[in-house]
């Protein structure tokens, strides 16, 4: 295999587009792609979001006997990459390796929170959970189970652009202290080192110091899968090829230059969960 290590995007990319959670096939194919390498899954959901609908999810399909070599070698990186955490199998859940701070001296959390809350009410809300590190808005449409994707994203597009018209109000050069990532299903404002590329970065770092695995310096050896890399995507700095090897499974942005599309046998393009399962099944029969 010409890959070390892997790291997934999860809504859209492990899941299909608009879905919560992933399919068995995927499931299973992430089992099998674990007992050879290293996967992490790098979301904008906070541990426990992930542990509920996305873990939860992956061991109910899992069989239990290939459960503790799944979980041996799985990773998260939640909150965009914020926060690192490895599975500790002797205490039965993730423990974190790696956090950031949020830059108090760009702004306030608290006094953000406040002003994005405010301006985004007609659209949607900051989402007041257990995100430890980033700030989180979500649609107004989050919830409804018959709601229509297509709706859900041009609200998400609306409050991603009054993220950025008070970012830039703040400070223009913003992004030299946060980003901003619209996923689709909502927006995130994450510190710039906390970004799901520092996440590659670290978690090359991490495998390095802990299973003396080997990656030259952009750690080319990690597959990368996402969907959201266009210009504010909450995938654009996860696949800009800075550090990994890069995929998309959804949008692709043509400024990104080690970017690829995944491609069937016929040279057709493969979007969300079907070309994750298609890169991963190529993966293990190479």
């Amino acid at each position: 295999m010409q890959f070390k290590a892997a790291m997934f995007d999860f809504d859209g990319t492990i899941t299909e587009r608009g879905a919560y959670s992933p399919s068995k096939k995927v499931a299973f194919a992430l089992c099998d792609l674990a007992r050879e390498i290293p996967i992490a899954f790098c979301t904008g959901r906070q541990l426990e979001s992930f542990e509920k609908r996305g873990l939860t999810t992956l061991l109910e399909i899992i069989k239990p006997k290939d459960q503790e070599s799944f979980l041996k070698n799985l990773f998260l990186f939640a909150e965009n990459g914020a926060i690192g955490y490895a599975f500790d199998l002797k205490k039965n859940k993730f423990k974190p390796f790696h956090k950031v701070s949020w830059p108090n001296h760009f702004i306030n959390k608290k006094k953000l929170k406040k002003i994005l809350s405010d301006a985004i009410k007609e659209y949607g809300e900051v989402y007041e959970n257990a995100h430890r590190i980033v700030i989180v808005m979500r649609t107004n449409l989050h919830d409804y189970e018959d709601r229509n994707i297509d709706d859900v994203y041009k609200l998400s597009d609306k409050i991603y652009a009054i993220t950025v018209k008070i970012l830039k109000k703040i400070n223009k050069n913003y992004e030299k202290f946060v980003h901003i990532g619209n996923s689709g299903i909502g927006v995130l404002v994450c510190p710039a080192d906390g970004d799901k590329d520092a996440a590659i970065h670290c978690f090359a770092k991490f495998l390095q110091r802990k299973r003396k695995i080997k990656f030259d310096k952009n750690a080319r050896e990690i597959l990368v899968m996402g969907d959201s890399p266009q210009n504010g995507g909450n995938d654009y700095y996860f696949l800009s090829g800075k550090y990994g090897t890069p995929f998309t499974v959804g949008y692709l942005n043509k400024k990104l230059k080690l970017l690829k599309p995944v491609l069937n046998e016929k040279g057709k393009r493969l979007l969300n969960e079907k070309g994750t399962f298609h890169m991963i099944k190529s993966l293990l029969e190479d």
